[in-house]
This record gives structure tokens, C-alpha cells and sequence, in this order.
């Protein structure tokens, strides 16, 4: 899938040169993941300048790294050509709220008030007109997953050598429905990035 989003949008290749997996990859994937990263930074730079560069490790790794290997290793082509971009922008607001959630124990950016991580993420979320397509059959799971006041479970470790003991955690699975990956997969690329967040860095 391009190389997953390196080249996800060539500047000189025309589309007849792109395979339909390549395309769908690019506008299924890559459009509204730059659409959405665009957003979150215009937010950043007129708001929320403090967390700059929490906010551009985990969007880098998750939304351009983590995600869409996952997504180019698990999806058939059959299943890349019906994900919706939507969807894949939900998925990332839904993990990346999170994250504000638990960064909001360490830092509070300057004049922001108790409940900024809810309101940046509403302010992406129009920002990016994400629940107004009327022909969105997810639409109304996706309003419930949004609605969501509570701050997702991160502390059940992964065990990659016994496989039968690990335990997911409820609110994955149907986040991790709406763009057709594993669970565990996205589990574990959410909780690795916001316990490195949340882990002390260390003094000299």
C-alpha cells in the first residue's frame, strides 16, 4: 500500500500508474489522515502550543507509522476498497482523545479550561465535518463511541509469549470494528505510546 504512507501522496506519479490497492490505500487512508493531522495542528498553534510536541510524536507514530501498517498487513484488498475514510478518522480522533485524556493528569495548556481534552477533539471533529455524510451507515455507532466521557483502560499488559492470557479490554474491539483490524493490534500501539507519555522522563 504505497509503502504504507510514504508515498501515499505522490507528487509526480499520475493515478493510471497506481495499482487500485495503491489508490485505495491513498484515499481511503491517506487523504483523511492528512485532513485530520492538518486539523489537530491548526489546533495546536493557535491553542494548545504546550503539548506541540507530545502531540506530534504520537501522530506520527500511530496516524503515519502503526495504524496503517496494520491496516496494510491485515486488509485484504476487497476490504481496503470498502474502508471508509470516516471511519479511519474516527478510530484516530477516538485514540488521540484518549491520549489528551491521560496527558491532561500532567500538563494543562495555558488558559485551557478542566475539560480541554473534550473540547479540542470537538473542535476536530467539526473541523472535519466527520458525522455529517448522510449515506454513513456507521454513523450512529460512531456517535455512541464519541459520546464516551470515560478515559479508556491501559494497564493490561500484552503478553506476546502466551497469547491465551491476555485480556483486551472492552472498549477496543469496537473502535478496532470500524476499520476492520485486530483488537489486540490496536490495543497495543494505543497503550504502548500513552504509557510512554505517562512514564517520568529521567533526570541527569
Amino acid at each position: 500500500m504505497l509503502g504504507i504512507l510514504k508515498k501515499i501522496l505522490p507528487k509526480k506519479q499520475e493515478d493510471e500508474q497506481l495499482s487500485a490497492r495503491d489508490l485505495n490505500g491513498r484515499n481511503h487512508v491517506g487523504y483523511p489522515t492528512l485532513q485530520l493531522s492538518r486539523e489537530i495542528d491548526n489546533l495546536v498553534k493557535k491553542q494548545y502550543k504546550s503539548i506541540k510536541s507530545v502531540v506530534k510524536m504520537y501522530k506520527d507514530t500511530l496516524f503515519f507509522k502503526w495504524i496503517p501498517a496494520i491496516i496494510n498487513s491485515e486488509l485484504s484488498d476487497e476490504q481496503l476498497a470498502n474502508l471508509s475514510g470516516r471511519n479511519v478518522q474516527m478510530v484516530y480522533l477516538l485514540l488521540f482523545r484518549d491520549m489528551l485524556r491521560h496527558l491532561s493528569d500532567i500538563i494543562t495548556p495555558k488558559y485551557a479550561t478542566e475539560n480541554w481534552p473534550e473540547l479540542f477533539a470537538q473542535e476536530a471533529l467539526d473541523a472535519c465535518k466527520m458525522l455529517s455524510d448522510a449515506d454513513d451507515k456507521d454513523i450512529a455507532k460512531k456517535q455512541q463511541l464519541f459520546a464516551n466521557t470515560q478515559r479508556f483502560t491501559v494497564d493490561k499488559p500484552i503478553d506476546e509469549k502466551h497469547p491465551e492470557n491476555n485480556e483486551i479490554p472492552d472498549w477496543v474491539t469496537p473502535i478496532a470494528e470500524l476499520i476492520m483490524i485486530s483488537p489486540k493490534m490496536l490495543y497495543k500501539s494505543h497503550r504502548s505510546l500513552v504509557n510512554a507519555i505517562k512514564r517520568p522522563k529521567k533526570r541527569a
